[in-house]
């Protein structure tokens, strides 16, 4: 069947497509919102909780991003590279039943067996089987967290990312409404934050499904139907890679906080006040992470729909481009956490969590590299050969453990965030430099770009001097940017700001004088 007609049949029933500039505007804008939402969350957990309860519940929701794709084989996650496929040849709705069925079995299944283990997985999260019944609501709330993530994968695979924004819009409000009431009137502790979330996520899905039963008739399938053995195959190959490098991502996220609870030598609760110390130096720098992720999963299917088109150069240029941009714009927001975050810390946290300030450059440092990570990584996804992804993770997670038994007995928690930083730096650079092999043009500027935020983690006046400098070298010299990159953003601020600043000089007309006649 024609694209177009596709096109317009999805239209009259509500699935339009949108661009990628206007996916990647409504994503940044929600995001700002959502994010103040979650900021405010964050700050009143920190208040309210004590520091070992912030623990418990920092190593729940790692659990919880660590087990949700691991339990559906990452399935949702090959949607953003083949929903669009499938959609294009009339087998929307053959697509998404299949895939349906699969993962409930497949997160049916897993969740039984974590609930029948539910002891030993306290033992493994909390580092005591005395927390069996937290570990049983963690288990719970893991189910309609993988339901979750399955719709979002779904309504981002069809490019529509204002359903994607609510989703998480409402998910976040809900969460905090939710969380806060019960931790005013019901309990002080990581159980308040677990329900509160789960509720927040079951939430979300409610609305969006009444959305979907509103806005979308099944009449979309046109085209042949797929046989499991044509359909399967080249669907669960990306599928699984996909699986393996998220839970070689999610791993590699929070085996420092494993390290800690089970390799850091702290007696009683301590190990888990160092996990919430932690927790509070990465409230403001996982932001840069969720921004790249959301920016991620807007331009994938953009990406897509080029390579498929056969525009290869241009996916490598835009995500040359996109590196660049993403590092210097990290790093500008990076100095400016830093310059503000001993008033965080003072004002808003109380001065409970000294440790998580003095960590907080390392941590800011291995998060931006950590969101370039994932903007590197869009190539190997384009051109399906998503298991390249797996060896630059095997890299930085081999690194980071090696590292942290050394570091971690020695410096505590400062050994610990210090070597996750450097492990991040050697699986992007890993990263870069498999897309070279695997065809993209990677720009001399790129390999200069992401050395550049190790200059936050020597502090905010040093940083900033050393940003200046690197800011004159990207637009004077050519560091960075190419010639035709800084002639492309000369036009866009000729286009764009020129105008702009002209209406602004403009002097307003004088008034009509006021004459009279004899």
């Amino acid at each position: 069947m024609p694209e177009a007609a596709v096109v317009n049949k999805r239209a009259r029933v509500g699935l339009r497509p949108e661009t990628l500039a206007s996916s990647l505007v409504l994503v940044l804008l929600v995001n700002v919102v959502q994010r103040s939402v979650g900021f405010g969350r964050a700050v009143l957990f920190c208040r309210w909780l004590e520091p070992d309860q912030l623990g418990y519940w920092e190593m729940a929701y790692g659990f919880l991003m660590l087990a949700a794709p691991l339990a559906v084989l990452g399935l949702p996650g090959s949607f953003g590279r083949y929903l669009e496929r499938f959609r294009q040849q009339g087998q929307l709705w053959l697509f998404l039943r299949r895939t349906t069925l699969w993962t409930t079995l497949l997160a049916g299944a897993t969740i039984g067996l974590l609930a029948w283990r539910r002891e030993s997985v306290a033992a493994f999260v909390f580092g005591d089987t005395a927390y069996a019944g937290l570990a049983t609501g963690v288990i719970a709330c893991l189910g309609v967290v993988i339901l979750h993530h399955f719709f979002e994968a779904i309504f981002a695979g069809l490019r529509m990312y204002r359903v994607v924004s609510a989703m998480h819009f409402a998910q976040s409000l809900a969460f905090a409404a939710i969380s806060l009431a019960l931790l005013a009137w019901w309990r002080p502790a990581a159980e308040s934050l677990v329900i509160g979330y789960g509720a927040a996520c079951a939430a979300s899905i409610l609305g969006v499904i009444v959305w979907t039963l509103l806005r979308v008739h099944h009449d979309l399938d046109s085209g042949v139907s797929t046989s499991h053995r044509e359909f399967w195959p080249p669907l669960m190959r990306f599928a699984v890679w996909v699986w393996v490098t998220n839970l070689l991502t999610n791993v590699f996220g929070v085996v420092d906080r494993y390290m800690i609870l089970h390799w850091g030598g702290f007696e009683g609760d301590q190990a888990l006040v160092q996990v919430g110390n932690y927790h509070t130096s990465c409230i403001v720098p996982i932001l840069l992470i969720s921004v790249a992720n959301l920016m991620v999963n807007a331009m994938t299917p953009h990406l897509s729909h080029e390579w498929e088109a056969g525009h290869r150069d241009t996916v490598s240029d835009r995500l040359n481009l996109a590196l660049k941009v993403t590092t210097l714009a990290m790093l500008g927001a990076g100095l400016l956490v830093l310059g503000l975050s001993p008033l965080l810390f003072h004002y808003a946290f109380g001065d409970k969590y000294a440790a998580g300030l003095e960590v907080m450059p390392w941590t800011l440092t291995a998060c931006v590299w950590a969101g370039l990570l994932l903007v590197a990584q869009q190539y190997v996804w384009c051109n399906e050969k998503s298991h390249r992804a797996a060896g630059p993770l095997v890299l930085g997670l081999s690194a980071n453990v090696a590292l942290n038994l050394v570091l971690l007995p020695r410096f505590g928690l400062a050994g610990a965030v210090a070597a996750t930083a450097v492990a991040t730096l050697l699986a992007l650079l890993g990263q870069i430099e498999v897309n070279r092999r695997s065809g993209m043009r990677v720009h001399r500027g790129v390999w200069f770009a992401v050395f550049t935020p190790a200059l936050l983690a020597i502090g905010p006046y040093p940083a900033t001097a050393g940003a200046c400098l690197l800011l004159v070298l990207a637009v004077t010299r050519g560091w960075i940017f190419t010639a035709e990159e800084r002639r492309e953003f000369a036009r866009l601020i000729e286009q764009r700001l020129v105008p702009f600043a002209r209406r602004v000089r403009r002097p307003s007309a004088p008034p009509l004088s006021d004459t009279t006649t004899g």
